[in-house]
């Protein structure tokens, strides 16, 4: 069974073009107004959903579509500009936004980022690095202390910041991307603003900090926080109090703040990006989440645990040799746990459900220098390497009917590079 979205969108264009992006990997209907959306809600597990629609504005689906499925994600596109109308989606419950024009591969990603994540299902703790780590996340959860989730990307700080929410008494959680926000937005987005307050604020928002009340504030990528605002976030941690722009009264807040980040932010406080003072606020209680390489226990679990929701979704059996076992055992995995599972189901997908080492070792990327190479791991010739590359493109190809722009998706590769693969390989 395939995740069910519901595009809603106007522009018949633009929505032909998102169904072409997600079509590959999840079952799409499309809605082009209010009335045709809330007749498509039961059974969707994904909304993408315009914010301006001609007989009405989006943001009146969101609650009818929570109500209905409690876990749907919601993704709301706005167009540039109109971040403040974002900050309104989230505080009704959208899960996350995009801005105009869409980068198409960054929609599936998102999708694919958070259909897991909304839950804590993905959270897998076999070995004892990942027990220590809930054990810790446990003590904390009841708390209202700062938490900052350390770690490489893909290791599933996102994930461990939910599953802390879920194990307190809080209401609802809300998620902002430090780094997709942009810097000029940022303050009315965090904190909220006031009439006239600048330009193009034409009437009073509430920020996230305001949202987020008796509930879970999710910092992601907290290092990209511009420098300007750390002040006003530090204040708000050490008072529960801020500013809202614009405002000379202060507003309140007991929003509980979860930071993460895969930076190094003691490196960023020597460099002079981040502030030392909201560092040591923000360290109250540090979590840091090892790398899949240092918790190889966990590896065989995920993987057991990925494949059964890949059979759903393509509604046949997936079945892993033991060789293939063995090699991803033994592969460094840059990608962490997201690599794992976009590796699962991109070989999942081209060789019909029989995953063996072969399929999966063209997409593994070279070991770096300074980590010992696994005995054989790189003892195929360069020549047996572009041949299995090769088949897997024309197998690619041949399941998405020749559409190359499909392939280049399900093989997780640019569009161009895809063609110069093709051009070399004399496809």
């Amino acid at each position: 069974m395939k995740y069910k979205i519901l595009i809603v969108e106007d522009n018949q264009k633009l929505a032909s073009l998102f169904q072409e992006a997600l079509g590959d990997e999840y079952d799409t209907y499309l809605a082009s107004n209010l009335k045709q959306a809330k007749a498509c809600f039961d059974g969707i597990h994904g909304l993408l959903l315009d914010l301006q629609l001609p007989d009405g504005e989006g943001l009146s689906l969101i609650k009818p579509a929570r109500q209905i499925n409690p876990s749907c994600v919601i993704i709301v596109v706005t167009a540039y500009g109109t971040v403040q109308k974002a900050v309104e989606a989230l505080k009704l419950g959208a899960t996350d936004f995009l801005e105009k024009p869409v980068d198409l591969e960054a929609l599936v990603q998102r999708f694919q980022n958070l259909f897991p994540l909304q839950g804590t299902k993905d959270l897998v703790a076999e070995s004892a690095k990942m027990v220590d780590v809930l054990q810790m996340a446990d003590r904390v959860a009841s708390t209202p202390f700062p938490v900052l989730i350390t770690g490489e990307t893909g290791t599933g700080k996102d994930v461990l910041a939910r599953y802390i929410h879920q194990q307190s008494v809080r209401k609802k959680f809300i998620g902002l991307n430090c780094a997709s926000v942009p810097q000029e937005l940022a303050d009315s987005m965090l904190f909220g603003h006031l009439r006239g307050s600048f330009t193009g604020a034409s009437e009073t928002r509430k920020g996230l900090l305001s949202a987020a009340k008796g509930g879970t504030l999710f910092l992601d990528e907290i290092g990209e926080l511009p420098l300007s605002l750390q002040p006003k976030l530090l204040r708000f941690l050490d008072s529960g109090c801020y500013m809202p722009l614009g405002s000379s009264q202060e507003s309140k807040s007991n929003a509980r703040i979860i930071a993460a980040t895969n930076k190094n932010l003691k490196k960023a406080v020597k460099e002079g990006s981040f502030r030392k003072d909201l560092h040591f606020r923000l360290t109250t209680f540090p979590i840091h989440i090892p790398s899949i390489r240092e918790r190889k226990d966990d590896i065989i679990p995920l993987v057991n645990h990925h494949l059964e929701r890949v059979e759903q979704m393509l509604g046949r059996r997936v079945c892993l040799s033991d060789s293939a076992k063995e090699l991803l055992l033994e592969y460094h995995f840059p990608g962490n746990v997201r690599e794992l599972f976009n590796l699962l189901d991109r070989t999942a997908l081209l060789t019909g459900g029989d995953i063996t080492d072969g399929s999966i070792r063209s997409f593994l990327s070279p070991s770096p220098e300074d980590e010992p190479v696994p005995s054989n791991f790189w003892s195929e010739s360069r020549g047996h390497v572009l041949k299995k590359e090769k088949e897997l493109i024309a197998a690619a190809l041949a399941a998405t009917g020749g559409n190359k722009a499909a392939a280049a998706r399900a093989l997780k590769v640019s569009y161009k590079t895809l063609l110069n693969k093709m051009k070399k390989l004399g496809l």
